[in-house]
Formats: structure tokens, C-alpha cells, sequence
């Protein structure tokens, strides 16, 4: 067996590394109860350890009481500070305390007799095995649920410790001290309980702490998810609500601007108007930022033929860059029949903000998207996609800050907005394992992009995409067209087809277009804010221009016959009616580059309210969106109309236009026979024919229909 000097050493080393370890242990984990008094239990053995050394170098009796009281005491601060760690009862640590009291009582009065040497040992050995009975006691009720890894620990030394001492007490014979240090049975306990057993105890508690920490960051995880739920949940309720009073707010200051004959009411009401715009946005932005914390859905990954998708995007993002004619290009680095699955609408939402903000911070130079591959492995590329602009740059501090809600730029600050845009685009990207980065210049532009691994598609969907369409793709398109709900409508139903787009929102900028760009076809409102569509193509006639030959469709919700033999005396190729359906809009464009005769039907429900509008609108707004166009057309309808009566006598010119854009919106929101009686009395105004009560006739179909909308409104909330 072992040298039992050699281990008597051993066993005071070991004690001199637990003390270490637990210290080390209870540094990293100050907060946890019973890690700083742990540290004492090691230290107080080692100390007893040495106090057995003095044995025969000072009084024996001075020496072993010395030894055992710290023996004693170790093991109370061990079973103290277990207790406090675990949060447990410890029911009975007081009659352990008086047990453990007693014994060391024992031991100091057999120390005065040498001869009781054998009785000393066990009466330590009872108390080891007291001790080892009442942690496993322990470990078993209160720590086992909780740290099952390190209560096996402690259960695996305890039961071994229990096992050695209950053996060496039942077969241990008489026992002197001239062979004591020579006995098997005391090399092993020895062994055991002074070398094994440290480093099990230290291995113990490090684990137990390692549990609680993880323990303790699985609560604050739950508790910060429950937290962003009512976060979420908050402002998803407060948003919706504020959005009731803003469209009155809307509706009323546009009211009082346009029945004021003050000229010093109308700057409030545009400061009342842009504030309340203003509101709206960030509501909006709330709600998608709210959104993203409550719905952790998985990603919805379909097969895109990447290009394709990429510049179908670009025709819809375009018009608003050529408003600022900024320069507006993609730069595409894939293979061209590149085809990846990915989570399209996601992926989507990103770049129109990434360059929705470019073309809003940058007053002249370029916006690019470019997109390139970083590595191509078997199943999947690495892609990184950038967007590029020459605006003003950003400040190196304000970087690292502009990803957080509520936080914008100095730039930002002036420009206006939400604060949102780029946290709501950093969570989008992390939803689909990615990460936004910033770079920037002063004065010379922004970079911000990311890098994302896309799994590789079927690349035989490139070969089964519908190539023979029916209709004509890849237009250059002039949409000449004032109304802002017309205008995307129209835009997402061309970029659908791959139509290039150029937007204008007057008769003059047209011909300016026109006198620049040479175009495909011409999409004209009859209706403009400065001309008429008519004056527009008269005044095309009288002047050089590079679309003398190129097709134009007129783009009306006025469709009575005298209009469309006077469209059609003008030149007009076809007439796309209002409101816009894709199916009656993409086969006029097709018919524009052939000798197809002219199509002028427009088919309209004769209903009070035609609940498939909205349908239609889903497919260019979200439902938000969606929300807020009918609540703005429905509180301000009642008060335009009124308007209207006010103005016929005072303002014609100005009766006819605000009756066109409702007639207009009317239509396109379903409220067919509103729009199409408005349509009627703007046709007698320019007819210069009598109205008598077609106005107020007018503002009684109007509250007909308003209740046909309700009705609708209730059953589908119901």
C-alpha cells in the first residue's frame, strides 16, 4: 500500500489546492450563497492537517484537541455552506451541530489517555459518517431537480466516503501507535478521504455553480422574452389606438385649409398636416418594429430566380430616385441564372429600407445595390449585398448607435423619420442569420450591407419560368400620374412584368421627359394637377421631342363617350380605366406595341361598395396600410363633398379638381357608385351644365355607402 507519510502530505497539498480552487470558484460567482464559506472548509481541514504534525513536538492532548476541534469545525462550515448553496431547510442541522458538539467532546477527553487511541478514531470516523449521511440526505431531497451534475458528483464521493468509514469502524481491531501509520485500512482512508475526496469536492461545487449561473440566465431569458411580449403587445395596442384620433387630426386640418379663405390659416395647417404625416410614420414603423419582438415565426423560404427578383425590385424603387434624379443602378456579380431559396418577403423588406434611406439621405450623385458572391460552395453561396450611396455620410461615433430603435443620425435629424428603419432592418437580418454593416465617409457617401448564405435552388425552375407570356414584359414605361395611391398601385403591377418606370406628377414634367427620354408607351392622366391630358398631347404636337411615334394610353376614371372620341380624335392608342386592375393594365400595354384595336370596357360592380377592393389594394400595401387609406378617405369624404358645394360658386376650377381625385380614390376603394355619380357632376362642370341637387343627392349616396362599408366592417370582424 501507499506510503501513509507520503500520503499524510499528499492529503495537507491537496487541502492547499481545494483551498485555492474554491477561492477561483467564488470569485467568478461572488453572488451565489455558500461559495465564500466554502472556501473556510478546505482551508480549516488544512489546517487541522498540521495541527496533527505537532503531534509529539508539543503536548499530545494540547495537540489532538487542537486537530480535532478543527477537524470538527471543517466539517460544520462543509455542511453550513452546502446548506446555504442548495437554499435548503436542513432540517436536523441543529441536532448535527449538537452531535458533532458532543462527539468533539468525546474526542478531548479521550485525548488525556493514550490507551483510548482506537476509541478517538472512531469516534472520528462517526462523525465523517454522520456528516456524509446528512449531505446525501441533502443532495438527494433538495439537490438532485435542481443540479442533477453536480449532486451526482457529491452523491458518488459521499456514498464512497460512507462505504470507507463504515467498513474501517465494523473491522478495525485494536490499534496502537507504533502501527498505526503502518495499517491498510488507515493508508486508504487517508487516501480517500484526504486525497480523492478535495478534488471531487472542488470539481462539485464548480459544477453546482456552473448550474445555477445557467439556471439563473434560462430565468432571465424567459423573463426578458415575457418582457418583449408586453412590449410588443404595449405599443401594437397604443399604436392602433393613436391611429383613430391622427386621421381625424388629418382629415380636420385638411378640412380648415381648404374651407379657409385666410392665407395666413394654411402654413398651420401644413405644419398640423406634415406633423400628423409625420406621426403616422412613426406608428407605422412601431408596429413593424413591435412586430418583430412578438412573432418569432420560422422563415418562409421559397425557390427565386435571383436576378429576375432583383431587378423586378429595382423597377419599383427606381421612380423614387429618379424624382431626385439621383443615378439608380444594380450591379450584379452572381451567375445569371442563379437560383436560391430564401425568405423572399424578409430579404425584400431589407433592401427597400437600405435603399428607401439611400435615396432619402442623398440629394445628387447615385444609389447602387450591388450584389456579389463571396463563396460558392456546393449546396449554398455566400452573397453579400451593398447599397452604395454619395450622401452625406456618417459620423464614425454614430455608427455603432444606428441600429438601435429611436436612434438617428445627424443627418437623419434634419431629413426627419422614425429611428426605426435600421433597427428594424438589423432585426430582419439577424431573423435570417445575418448581420448589418456600416461604412461610411464624410461628404463622400455610406456602404451598408451584409453577408448571407443562401442554399442553392432548383436551377430548372430558370428553364420552366413562363417565357412565352401572353402579354409583352420589359417596357420602358412614362407613368404620368398624380395621385400617390394610383401611382404605387400602378408601379407594383408594371414592375411585376419587368416595365421600367419613369414617374411623373404633372403635364409639364411629362413633356420635359419626353423632350429627354425616348419611351415604349405613355401612361397619361386625363386629369392633372397644372394640364389636362388633352393639353398635354396638344402641346407634344407643337414641339421636338423624341416620342413622336410612341403609343400613349390614357389613364382615366372619365369614360363618357364624348371623352373617348375625344380621346381617340388625340391619338390615344387605348384607355386604361380607373380603378386600375392588372389584368385590363398589362393587356393595354401589350396591345400599345401591336395594331390591336383600342379595348375602352371597363367593368365596374353597380354596388354600393365592392369589398374586393381592398382585396386588390393587399397586394401593393400591408394591411396597416391598408387601414389607414380607408380610414383618411372615409373621415375627410363627408367634409370634401361639402367642400365641393362650397367651392362650385366661389372656385370651378378648383371644385372639378377635388371632385377627380374622389371620384378617383372612390373608385379604387370600391365605392362604385360614389365615384361614379362624383364623375358625373365633374362632367357637368366642365360641360358648364346645370347641377341642381346633384351635390347634395351626391352626399346622401355618400352616407349610403359609408353604412354599406360599415356593415362590411362589422361581419368581418365578426
Amino acid at each position: 500500500m501507499l506510503d501513509s507519510v507520503t500520503l499524510y502530505y499528499t492529503s495537507a497539498a491537496m487541502m492547499a489546492v481545494m483551498t485555492l480552487l474554491n477561492y477561483l470558484t467564488w470569485r467568478a460567482n461572488k453572488s451565489i450563497p455558500g461559495t465564500l464559506l466554502y472556501i473556510f472548509y478546505p482551508l480549516v481541514m488544512f489546517t487541522s492537517v498540521l495541527s496533527f504534525a505537532l503531534l509529539g513536538h508539543i503536548n499530545d492532548i494540547a495537540s489532538i484537541t487542537i486537530a480535532n476541534a478543527l477537524l470538527f469545525s471543517a466539517s460544520i462550515i462543509h455542511v453550513l455552506a452546502i446548506c446555504q448553496f442548495l437554499n435548503a431547510k436542513c432540517i436536523g442541522f441543529r441536532a448535527f451541530i449538537g452531535i458533532t458538539g458532543v462527539l468533539a467532546l468525546s474526542m478531548i477527553y479521550l485525548a488525556t489517555d493514550n490507551a483510548e487511541l482506537r476509541n478517538r478514531i472512531l469516534v472520528s470516523d462517526l462523525q465523517h459518517i454522520i456528516e456524509a449521511l446528512f449531505l446525501l440526505a441533502i443532495f438527494i431531497r433538495n439537490g438532485r431537480k435542481s443540479y442533477p451534475n453536480g449532486s451526482i458528483v457529491y452523491i458518488l464521493i459521499l456514498t464512497i466516503i460512507l462505504a470507507i468509514f463504515t467498513g474501517r469502524t465494523l473491522m478495525m481491531g485494536d490499534v496502537s501507535t507504533a502501527n498505526l501509520l503502518s495499517e491498510n485500512w488507515f493508508s486508504i482512508t487517508l487516501f480517500i478521504n484526504g486525497v480523492i475526496a478535495p478534488m471531487f469536492y472542488a470539481t462539485g461545487m464548480a459544477i453546482l455553480c456552473n448550474e445555477r449561473r445557467e439556471q439563473h440566465l434560462n430565468q432571465l431569458t424567459e423573463k426578458a422574452h415575457k418582457d418583449l411580449e408586453i412590449r410588443g403587445l404595449f405599443l401594437s395596442t397604443i399604436s392602433h389606438e393613436i391611429r383613430t384620433p391622427l386621421n381625424g387630426i388629418l382629415g380636420s386640418a385638411q378640412l380648415i385649409m381648404n374651407q379657409s379663405s385666410d392665407p395666413r390659416d394654411k402654413p398651420y395647417c401644413e405644419a398640423i398636416i406634415n406633423s400628423a404625416e409625420s406621426l403616422n410614420l412613426l406608428v407605422d414603423k412601431v408596429l413593424d418594429y413591435a412586430s418583430l419582438d412578438q412573432r418569432d415565426e420560422a422563415l418562409y423560404e421559397e425557390d427565386v430566380e435571383f436576378k429576375t427578383w432583383l431587378n423586378n425590385l429595382c423597377l419599383l424603387l427606381s421612380p423614387l430616385a429618379e424624382q431626385k434624379h439621383l443615378k439608380f443602378e444594380l450591379i450584379y456579380d452572381l451567375p445569371e441564372q442563379a437560383c436560391y431559396y430564401c425568405d423572399q418577403q424578409k430579404l425584400r423588406q431589407v433592401i427597400i429600407n437600405l435603399v428607401g434611406n439611400a435615396i432619402k439621405f442623398t440629394d445628387k450623385g447615385s444609389v447602387k445595390i450591388h450584389v456579389k458572391l463571396l463563396n460558392e460552395g456546393q449546396l449554398d453561396h455566400v452573397v453579400r449585398i451593398s447599397v452604395i450611396d454619395s450622401g452625406p455620410g456618417i459620423e464614425d461615433e454614430e455608427i455603432i448607435y444606428l441600429t438601435e430603435p429611436y436612434v438617428q443620425s445627424s443627418a437623419g435629424k434634419e431629413k426627419g423619420g422614425t429611428g426605426l428603419g435600421l433597427a428594424i432592418t438589423s432585426r430582419l437580418l439577424e431573423k435570417l442569420g445575418s448581420k448589418l454593416n456600416i461604412s461610411s465617409e464624410l461628404n463622400k457617401g455610406s456602404v451598408f450591407s451584409f453577408d448571407i448564405t443562401l442554399t442553392i435552388g432548383e436551377l430548372s425552375l430558370v428553364e420552366q419560368r413562363h417565357q412565352s407570356k401572353d402579354y409583352v414584359t420589359g417596357l420602358d414605361v412614362l407613368l404620368v400620374e398624380d395621385l400617390d395611391l394610383n401611382q404605387k398601385i400602378a408601379i407594383e403591377f408594371m414592375a411585376d412584368d419587368e416595365h421600367k418606370i419613369k414617374l411623373a406628377k404633372d403635364g409639364n414634367s411629362a413633356i420635359e421627359l419626353m423632350q429627354k427620354h425616348h419611351f415604349d408607351v405613355v401612361l397619361l392622366d386625363m386629369n392633372l394637377p397644372d394640364l389636362t391630358g388633352q393639353e398635354v398631347l396638344k402641346k407634344l404636337k407643337n414641339i421636338d421631342h423624341l416620342n413622336q411615334r410612341t403609343p400613349v394610353l390614357a389613364f382615366t376614371a372619365s369614360l363618357s363617350p364624348d371623352e373617348i372620341k375625344e380621346y381617340l380624335a388625340l391619338g390615344i392608342k387605348d384607355i386604361v380605366g380607373k380603378p386600375i386592375k392588372q389584368q385590363k393594365l398589362r393587356q393595354a400595354l401589350s396591345d400599345s406595341q401591336t395594331n390591336q384595336a383600342a379595348s375602352i370596357a371597363v367593368e365596374l360592380r353597380d354596388t354600393l361598395y365592392d369589398e374586393t377592393a381592398a382585396a386588390a389594394l393587399i397586394s401593393s400595401f400591408n394591411e396597416d396600410e391598408v387601414s389607414s387609406i380607408y380610414n383618411e378617405f372615409v373621415l375627410s369624404a363627408r367634409n370634401k363633398l361639402i367642400r365641393s358645394q362650397q367651392l362650385v360658386e366661389d372656385d370651378k376650377d378648383q371644385c372639378i379638381k377635388l371632385l377627380h381625385r374622389q371620384a378617383s380614390t372612390a373608385l379604387q376603394l370600391g365605392f362604385n357608385r360614389y365615384g361614379l355619380e362624383l364623375k358625373k357632376i365633374e362632367r357637368k362642370l366642365l360641360d358648364n351644365k346645370p347641377l341642381k341637387e346633384s351635390l347634395t343627392d351626391a352626399l346622401v349616396l355618400w352616407q349610403e355607402s359609408l353604412q354599406a362599408y360599415l356593415n362590411h366592417v362589422r361581419s368581418e370582424l365578426g
